[in-house]
């Protein structure tokens, strides 16, 4: 087989082998990006999971809190009647009943009070887990997000560096096998493949040995 043949395989041979390298490059960098985007949208779902649990908490705290108000109110006037029964069967009246039942109103209150507070310290130790897990997962999403392009950038950078080396490698290896079309170039054929040495891109090896 002449040399021009030969030459002519060796170059779209390794054309080919520098194409499917860079494609292979580029298909592994944006199957990362894809990767971490969808680590990305996860942690953005389990965020607004977290904030929508905490919402629900928050009205199922303050709706029982609620309810237990209204059951004291309920009780109150229970307890408001049945002393009042009872301070009549034994003669108390004036100040003194009216005292009992003011107290009776008083603790109500105070109960019904740490019944609200209480729910709203619910509410608030919800929201606030809500909030710091939502920032901790929409941050590690961003870096999902910005890693996922880094590794596209990347695979951007080995794909243009793969077209490029095997640019140079094809023309250096059509530069030895022309010859005389190289000024000062030298080949020294070797067992298996043959040195070429010239003043443009110095010495390399190729595989293909020319006759």
């Amino acid at each position: 087989m002449c040399a021009p043949v030969v030459l002519g395989i060796g170059i779209a041979a390794m054309a080919a082998s520098g194409g499917v390298a860079a494609y292979g490059q580029y298909q592994a960098g944006k199957s990362q990006d894809k990767y971490y985007k969808y680590l990305a949208d996860q942690n953005e779902r389990e965020a607004e999971a977290a904030q929508k649990t905490a919402e629900q908490q928050t009205t199922i705290a303050q709706n029982e809190a609620a309810q237990r108000a209204k059951e004291l109110k309920g009780d109150v006037s229970r307890v408001k009647g049945a002393q009042r029964a009872a301070m009549a069967a034994m003669g108390i009246y004036g100040v003194t009943a009216e005292d009992i039942l003011t107290d009776t109103t008083n603790r109500a209150k105070l109960d019904e009070a740490n019944i609200r507070y209480n729910a709203d310290i619910s509410s608030w130790a919800a929201k606030k887990e809500a909030a710091e897990k939502g920032w901790a997962l929409r941050n590690q999403a961003t870096l999902y997000r910005f890693a996922g392009k880094s590794a596209r950038q990347a695979a951007a950078i080995n794909m243009t560096s793969t077209l490029l080396g095997t640019a140079s490698s094809i023309a250096l290896m059509g530069a030895g096998g022309l010859g005389g079309g190289s000024k000062g170039s030298t080949i020294t054929g070797g067992k298996g493949g043959q040195t070429i040495q010239t003043q443009q891109f110095g010495t390399t090896w190729s595989p293909y040995k020319l006759g």
